[in-house]
């Protein structure tokens, strides 16, 4: 049996396009969107873009394609060394289970499981001023909120690009 054999050319080429999708999210949050800034709160959508590919394509799949695109979220960002790593790995992977057995994969149950992404991502974001440097909660959490709500929206474009990616599945 020949190793080609055994390949799956509808997976691949499916995986192909996620890749292309992240590459495309990557570049677009860190060439285009990080200069905009909206009261002092930066827009970070990429949390979002990994719930959605979570959530089409399952558990696996969406921790896998997370723990890459934390791996190049680290990467991009100087004061990040494996936190977006871990995060975007679990949010993918949380996405995928989730929507396999307790919500359906419809756009409110992805801007729900987004929004919970990109506010625990913040909070995240925060924690060491909050912690080594003596910041108060008082001056954080508006940024944390203003973060959240300001990428939230940006959810909406990645759960209709996952859909076509991954195709229809089934609903609930």
């Amino acid at each position: 049996m020949m190793l080609l054999d055994l390949l799956n050319g509808t997976k691949l080429r499916r995986a192909a396009r996620y890749l292309l999708y992240l590459a495309g999210a990557l570049w677009l949050q860190f060439s285009v969107l990080a200069r905009l800034e909206l009261l002092g709160a930066r827009l970070f959508f990429l949390p979002a873009a990994v719930v959605a590919i979570g959530m089409w394509e399952g558990g696996v799949w969406g921790g896998v394609l997370g723990l890459l695109a934390g791996f190049c979220c680290d990467l991009a960002m100087a004061e990040s060394t494996v936190t977006f790593l871990i995060l975007f790995a679990v949010y993918g992977f949380a996405g995928g289970v989730l929507a396999e057995f307790f919500v359906n994969r419809r756009l409110l149950s992805c801007l729900i499981l987004s929004a919970l992404a990109l506010l625990l991502t913040a909070l995240v974001q925060v924690l060491p001023l909050w912690v080594f440097r003596g910041v108060g909660l008082d001056a954080l959490l508006p940024y944390v909120l203003l973060q959240t709500l300001w990428s939230v929206p940006f959810a909406v474009p990645a759960f209709y690009l996952c859909r076509a990616i991954g195709g229809e599945k089934t609903e609930k």
